[in-house]
């Protein structure tokens, strides 16, 4: 075989590889175009991610403060409750006092 015919017979093939490899290099284009994008969206989800954390850890710390503000609240309560005990006895008993003073 000459080396003119061998050449006519690598062409084809040279230009069948071509063209394969440009539709391959167009192909690594568009994965690369959307794994940026994936890779944004990603970053996007991560920040959203640690926005909400920090969120919650503040929320946590805000219901802690407002649960020890209910226990004190409640403690203040019933303090003044037991008060408002010791007051109507001792209004009872003054009411008694009165009562008997004026039935002599």
């Amino acid at each position: 075989m000459t080396p003119e015919k061998r050449l006519d017979q690598l062409e084809p093939l040279v230009a069948e590889v071509s063209a394969q490899l440009d539709r391959v290099a167009a192909q690594n284009r568009q994965v690369v175009v959307a794994i940026s994008q994936v890779a944004d969206a990603v970053t996007k989800q991560s920040d959203n991610v640690q926005f909400l954390l920090k969120e919650v850890a503040d929320l946590k710390t805000s219901q802690s403060k407002l649960e020890e503000g209910q226990t004190d609240l409640s403690q203040k309560v019933n303090s003044l409750s037991q008060r408002m005990d010791g007051i109507n006895q001792n209004v009872e008993m003054i009411l008694q006092i009165l009562r008997a003073g004026n039935g002599r």
